[in-house]
């Protein structure tokens, strides 16, 4: 192609997109006033709620044996006595879940030799009670069956999705409140939700006490110790992004 055509060719289209350009610029701008013409807002809500769980880590060792077979069979004999002891207080077989099983050597050293003394089983297992009021008396009976080992006990909302669903409602209506205050000292009025997010919390009730016999943690055989459930807050947090008119 001669340049001569060319030239014109090139400056035509250049002037093509350059009115095309200022053409689309009142529609970007408006883009631009309706991309800034939103807020964003914050809200948070809270229940209070008693947990209606408790779950316990109760356990056995039982001391060195003189093979893998007789730990392993004192610890059945033992163990059997304490999920019995358990179940009689009415605890489900499936809210019994195993956490830990195991057999292991155990040695004695001597200048510089390693002598077996023997083989040391254990078994714990996490006990869920759907009466946490009866949680002293589970550990209690355990304990009277040769439990050694009482892990960390902690609380639970066995449910907690309408506790939630509570909470959320309370975060939108403290987010709906932020806007509507704003929106007034802007003088504009809140159109539609254009984003919505909400997280949950539900902190874990804290152990109440660790690794410890009966003896160490008091109370008497029958009864157990005192365990108290107390209170937990289920949080949300919403954050709301509204059109403004």
């Amino acid at each position: 192609m001669d340049a001569k055509v060319l030239i014109p060719v090139v400056v035509g289209g250049l002037f093509f997109v350059a009115g095309q350009y200022i053409a689309s610029e009142p529609q970007r701008a408006e883009q631009e006033v309706a991309a800034q013409r939103e807020i964003t807002v914050q809200g948070a809500g809270e229940v209070t709620a008693v947990p209606d769980i408790a779950v316990a880590t109760v356990g056995l060792t039982t001391g060195v044996r003189p093979t893998a077979d007789e730990a392993t069979q004192a610890l059945s004999e033992q163990f059997t006595a304490i999920l019995e002891a358990v179940k009689n207080l009415d605890v489900a077989e499936d809210d019994i879940t195993t956490a830990n099983l195991s057999v292991n050597p155990q040695y004695d050293f001597t200048n510089g030799r390693q002598t077996l003394r023997g083989f040391e089983a254990t078994e714990s297992v996490q006990i869920k009670v759907r009466q946490p009021d009866q949680t002293g008396a589970i550990i209690a009976a355990a304990a009277a069956q040769g439990a050694n080992q009482i892990g960390g006990v902690g609380f639970e909302i066995d449910d907690p999705d309408a506790l939630q669903e509570e909470a959320q409602d309370k975060a939108i209506a403290d987010a709906r409140e932020n806007a509507e205050t704003l929106a007034n000292s802007l003088d504009v009025r809140l159109g539609r939700v254009k984003n919505f997010n909400v997280t949950f919390g539900v902190p874990p009730g804290p152990p109440i006490f660790a690794r410890a016999g009966l003896e160490a943690i008091g109370g008497d055989a029958a009864q157990g110790p005192p365990v108290p459930e107390g209170s937990q807050e289920i949080t949300a947090a919403v954050t709301i992004t509204y059109e403004l008119r």
